[in-house]
């Protein structure tokens, strides 16, 4: 496979293995443009490319550009693609000029194009199959490739190339008006396409009538199989043969220049459609990136500043078609429920240090016997982190040998083997997760105790065990856990308090105890800390091939937790290791640019941290640090309140990973988890959910 220029910034030279999300084939001109005041702006960056290339990116997808230009073309323009983090490799030098254009500007606010170039050199400039650099189509899983208006024949050409070399692609079209004259040609091209984009001044001159729902209709039943006509300030109109057609308002806003606003919306539907979003979702989210190209002006308007328009328009389409959540009222999988419980951490780590109920004194004081001497932690996703990150808390002040494990792993590989005296903790916030409610069920059937920590005192889970831990967290909706995993994990802390074999007034107990009193103020002053850096660092997410995060201790859990939140929010790709085995594999696919989140608290493995930073520097990735102290490599750093030891350190750490999971959900327009439909959600939870048992090994 060719290599491409990095998206997300890159400059001449670097090079990436990963093709783009979203590809834009189309034309780049040279625009010398008059405004009615008499204002110029001469060889200024055009064409329908770069308008919907940089729409498109505004939503954090890879995008690439195919395109041809002449001899005249700036270089700074080129610059200017790499500079907004839009792929060049497509772009292909021909002799001759550039496409170049005069663009008057009347009183109305009505515009005059005037071609700078003979009108043949339209034809030379269309981009060939050739012009697609090899790998964007063979490499890319399920690329969404947006064919820009162009001459029908060179539009024709790429539709059929695209579709013989990449099945999986999803194609989206955007006609020219000189198409009308050959109705038959442009219906072979367009049934061949997935999504066809005309104008409604284009189904008008295509099909002899202005009558917009006819026209869909019409080609639907030719074959075409889904039509999304935008009209301008009238909306768009989405239709399919799957079912009844849809409108999408155009955005509120106040317009400032129309030029490229077709382009824009088209570019954020083809991001709509690299993000996961149903067709309607991505007109909305392609409306919303016309909407925010409107209020100003500019080829690169929208990543020069506009970027956050689009989202709180996106949010606006979104908050009037999402269903009512649980409570009737409010949609239950808005993300920015996610940052109002974010919020109510503090005081949800101090609700969990409370003091305990008599049942939960009983269930210590059985811990306490000599005959328990080994803890289990048993469970999936956040749950399993949250074992996982209580473990050196247990290990330093219980006298307890105590491990975790995935409820998966022990219900199948580990259960037969535990020695006697284990007790088994089995976690989970909601008690419906499926292996840890087997998991328990073979805990017991081979003899073993088993409790649960769960905030369903009544749920699936709790009818399994001999006991309960209890956990009470409110939650607002559907949102990526955070304050539920916090939850969690203090519980886990407080009962390593309860547990601790030193006693009366003992030194080390008493420092434990005060420590975990303070916790609560602490992760206020580190959310205030990491507000703003979070925001930043979820900034350079955006677009990133891959995120990873690296860990070590219980902030490998902490590191599995932040990668989690990327995939329930924003649905980026992320992977989390050990810090030491960045070094032995991920080290070998790091590129320059790639972020690397390093979660690492002050601890046992600092200097290790130190160098494998350094290590990240001379690489050249974009560094996140999350600890309390700010090491030698540049790094953007998401600082935590110094006073936790190591072992309490992943409840603050979480928190800025929650931040930024927030922030890139955000910015990417995503609401939480991004299920498709109904019945994607539904599979979803009866896939976790389902409690089968099988036979250990």
């Amino acid at each position: 496979m060719e290599t491409m220029t990095v998206a997300g910034g890159g400059t001449p030279g670097q090079e990436a293995e990963v093709p783009p999300q979203v590809i834009v084939i189309g034309n780049l001109t040279i625009d010398d443009i008059v405004r009615a005041n008499g204002t110029t702006s001469l060889r200024s960056l055009g064409g329908n490319t770069i308008y919907a290339a940089t729409a498109a990116r505004i939503w954090g997808v890879g995008v690439g550009v195919v395109a041809r230009v002449g001899d005249d073309f700036p270089p700074v323009a080129m610059a200017s693609l790499r500079d907004a983090g839009v792929d060049t490799l497509g772009i292909q030098p021909i002799s001759g000029p550039t496409l170049r254009f005069w663009i008057l500007y009347g009183e109305d606010g009505g515009r005059t194009f005037v071609g700078g170039t003979p009108a043949e050199r339209g034809i030379e400039v269309a981009p060939a199959p050739s012009d697609v650099p090899a790998g964007w189509l063979e490499q890319a899983r399920r690329p969404v490739v947006h064919v820009a208006s162009m001459p029908l024949v060179a539009a024709a050409r790429i539709v059929e190339h695209v579709r013989s070399v990449s099945p999986s692609a999803t194609i989206t079209l955007d006609p020219h008006g000189e198409w009308c004259s050959d109705r038959e040609a442009v219906l072979t091209v367009a049934r061949q396409a997935d999504i066809f984009l005309p104008s409604r001044e284009e189904l008008q001159c295509l099909l002899g009538y202005d009558d917009p729902e006819r026209a869909c209709a019409e080609l639907i039943a030719e074959g075409v199989r889904a039509v999304v006509a935008h009209d301008g300030a009238n909306g768009a109109l989405v239709v399919t043969a799957a079912g009844p057609s849809a409108r999408v308002a155009a955005a509120d806003v106040v317009v400032v220049d129309e030029t490229g606003a077709g382009d824009c919306f088209c570019g954020g539907l083809a991001a709509g459609l690299a993000l996961g979003d149903d067709l309607l979702g991505a007109t909305q989210r392609g409306a919303a990136s016309a909407g925010a190209a409107l209020g100003a002006s500019g080829s690169l308007r929208l990543i020069d500043g506009r970027a956050t328009l689009a989202t709180r328009l996106l949010a606006a389409y979104q908050h009037d078609t999402r269903p009512d959540g649980e409570d009737g009222t409010a949609d239950a999988y808005d993300i920015t429920l996610m940052q109002r419980e974010i919020e109510t951490v503090p005081a949800v780590i101090q609700a969990q240090f409370g003091d305990p109920s008599p049942d939960v004194t009983s269930l210590v004081e059985s811990l306490r016997q000599p005959a328990a001497r080994h803890l289990v932690f048993v469970g999936c996703g956040d749950s399993a982190f949250a074992g996982q990150a209580a473990v050196l808390a247990f290990n330093r002040h219980t006298g307890l040998s105590v491990r975790a494990e995935h409820a998966l792993d022990f219900a199948r590989y580990s259960v037969r083997y535990q020695p006697p005296g284990t007790t088994v903790i089995a976690v989970s916030f909601s008690g419906m997760a499926g292996r840890t409610i087997e998991a328990a069920r073979q805990a017991r059937a081979f003899g073993h105790r088993v409790i649960a920590l769960t905030n369903g005192p009544d749920s699936p889970l709790s009818k399994e065990v001999d006991a309960i831990l209890p956990i009470n967290v409110p939650t607002l909706g559907s949102s990526p856990g955070t304050s539920t995993y916090l939850g969690m994990l203090a519980t886990f802390l407080a009962l390593a308090a309860q547990l601790d074999t030193y006693t009366g007034g003992n030194a080390r107990h008493s420092r434990y105890v005060d420590q975990l009193a303070v916790l609560p103020q602490l992760a206020g002053e580190t959310l205030a800390m990491c507000a703003g850096p979070s925001s930043v660092a979820a900034q350079r997410l955006l677009g990133a091939r891959i995120v990873t995060f690296l860990g070590a201790g219980p902030n490998e859990a902490s590191a599995r937790f932040g990668a989690a939140k990327l995939f329930e929010g924003a649905q980026q790709l992320a992977v989390s290791t050990n810090v030491e085995e960045w070094a032995h594999e991920q080290y070998f696919t790091t590129r320059q640019g790639d972020p690397v989140v390093v979660v690492a608290p002050s601890g046992a493995a600092s200097d290790r941290v130190e160098e494998i930073l350094a290590e990240l520097a001379y690489v050249g990735a974009t560094i996140i640090f999350v600890g309390d102290k700010k090491p030698a490599a540049p790094v953007i750093h998401l600082p935590l309140a110094d006073g936790a030891p190591e072992e309490l350190s992943p409840v603050l750490a979480a928190l800025p990973l929650s931040q930024l999971g927030f922030h890139l959900a955000s910015l990417t327009g995503k609401r939480s988890y991004n299920f498709p439909n109904e019945q994607a959600k539904q599979e979803h939870y009866e896939t976790i959910h389902r409690a089968t048992v099988g036979e250990p090994a």
